[in-house]
């Protein structure tokens, strides 16, 4: 049984992440924001609507906010089951599930804590892998530099070694793109990055994407990867 498909989206602030949701199409896409922040595309606020439940108790709406993972499991849910014309979640800024999760847990002593700020996140991109078919979850997550200016190792954004230890949340993905500024001279220019550089985590399917850098449009992105999985 083929299941859903999930791609992340690694990138510093700035670095055209979110912008690249003005493209997908409002009628087929959820988007789960972990900041309170609206997303900075155009027709936001026309386009998405927060999720509510009118008096038959259907769904309706396709933005909503949290940053508590047992929230964003449930919200998950919902849009596999009772939202079939949602053919692209997204989950924008993941990292700030970690975060918060860190700040309401930072009295607690020990290892434990970090074993399940691990496993929450494990599953939560776990859970994206098994949903519906025809549905794609996006994955929007800062990245950072692990080493340092000399020895560079850009990942996702974790809460630190205890985690990495635990758990490799970069290895999880099959795609995994970079939002990236490119400045040159006076030139400032947007793309994503579709495979390594080297001391990075940015992978894809091998062929799938013959370019090294792409255009940071999401709906291209997701056309490109079925039309590469499917044979299309």
């Amino acid at each position: 049984d083929l299941m859903s498909q999930i791609i992340g989206l690694g990138g510093f602030s700035g670095s055209g992440k979110s912008s690249s949701l003005q493209y997908l199409n409002p009628k087929e896409t959820f988007i789960i924001s972990c900041t309170p922040k609206q997303l900075s595309i155009p027709g936001f606020r026309k386009n998405y609507k927060k999720l509510t439940q009118d008096k038959d108790k259907n769904y309706v709406g396709n933005w909503y906010f949290s940053n508590e993972f047992a929230k964003v499991m449930n919200i998950m849910n919902v849009v596999n089951v009772k939202m079939p014309e949602i053919k692209v979640l997204v989950i924008d800024d993941s990292n700030y599930l970690l975060s918060q999760e860190v700040m309401s847990r930072s009295a607690e002593k020990g290892y434990d804590k970090h074993i399940d700020f691990a496993k929450h996140y494990y599953d939560l991109i776990m859970k994206a892998m098994t949903l519906r078919e025809d549905l794609i979850v996006v994955f929007i997550s800062h990245i950072v530099n692990d080493g340092n200016d000399y020895d560079p190792k850009y990942k996702l954004f974790t809460t630190g070694k205890m985690l990495d230890r635990s758990v490799n949340i970069d290895g999880l993905f099959n795609y995994l793109l970079y939002a990236e500024k490119i400045v040159n001279d006076e030139e400032v220019d947007y793309k994503f990055r579709t495979r390594s550089l080297g001391p990075d985590t940015c992978r894809s399917t091998a062929g799938c994407f013959p370019d090294l850098y792409v255009e940071p449009n999401m709906k291209m992105v997701i056309d490109t990867i079925n039309k590469f999985e499917y044979g299309e």
